[in-house]
C-alpha cells in the first residue's frame, strides 16, 4: 500500500506542479486559497517534508510561518508549523506526526471556493485522476463536499501491474460555512479514499 501511495502522490505531484506553475497568480481568495491547497496540500500528499521545505524563505512555495502562539488555532494542540497568506486569510497548516496537510481561509463564499478547487484540481490531474463528486454531508451549519480523485483507467492499469493491487485514489474535503464562525469559513484537506 505504501508504494501505491508512492505511486499516486508522485503522479499528483508531477501533474500539480507542472501545470498550475504556468497559471497567472491568483486574484481572488477562492483561486488563491485553492492555488495553496493544490499546489501545497494536495501536490504533496506523502511528502510533506519536501512541501516544508518548499515553504522556507527562497523555497518556491514560500509563505511566511506564523508564531507559534499563533498557529495553535490551525494545529489543534498538535505539532506542526502554519503559514499565511495574510492579504488573503489563507493558512497553510502541516501537522508531520498525522500526515496532514489542510488549508484554512477566513472568508470567502462556499461556491466559489468550490468551483475553484474542483477546477483546478481538474487541471493539474486530470491526466491523471478522474475529479468526480463523492458526496456531501451537513452537520449543522457546516457542509463538507467530497471530491475523489480516482487513477484513470490506463494510469489505474499501470499502478495494478507495477503494485498488483487495486488503487484506492484520493479524497479531498472542502468544508465550508456561512455562519457557524465569521474568522474562518472553509477547511480543505486531502487524504486517502477509503473503499
Amino acid at each position: 500500500m505504501t508504494r501505491l501511495l508512492s505511486a499516486l502522490i508522485l503522479a499528483l505531484a508531477a501533474a500539480g506542479h507542472s501545470v498550475l506553475a504556468a497559471e497567472p497568480p491568483p486574484r481572488n481568495v477562492a483561486e488563491v486559497a485553492s492555488a495553496t491547497f493544490v499546489r501545497g496540500c494536495a501536490a504533496h500528499v506523502g511528502a510533506l517534508d519536501k512541501l516544508r521545505e518548499k515553504m522556507q524563505p527562497g523555497g518556491e512555495l514560500y509563505l511566511p510561518r506564523l508564531p507559534d502562539q499563533a498557529a495553535r488555532p490551525f494545529l489543534q494542540g498538535r505539532q506542526g508549523e502554519a503559514y499565511i497568506r495574510d492579504e488573503a486569510g489563507v493558512t497553510l497548516a502541516i501537522v508531520p506526526a498525522d500526515e496532514q496537510c489542510a488549508v484554512f481561509v477566513r472568508r470567502v463564499s462556499s461556491s466559489a471556493l468550490n468551483a475553484q478547487v474542483e477546477k483546478d484540481l481538474k487541471t493539474a490531474v486530470g491526466r491523471y485522476f478522474t475529479v468526480q463528486a463523492g458526496g456531501r454531508e451537513t452537520k449543522g451549519p457546516l457542509t463538507s463536499r467530497f471530491i475523489d480523485l480516482v487513477p484513470t483507467a490506463s494510469y489505474r492499469d499501470e499502478l495494478v501491474g507495477r503494485h498488483g493491487g487495486e488503487p484506492s485514489g484520493l479524497r479531498v474535503i472542502v468544508t465550508t460555512s456561512e455562519s457557524a464562525n465569521p474568522d474562518l469559513q472553509a477547511i480543505i484537506t486531502i487524504g486517502l479514499r477509503q473503499p
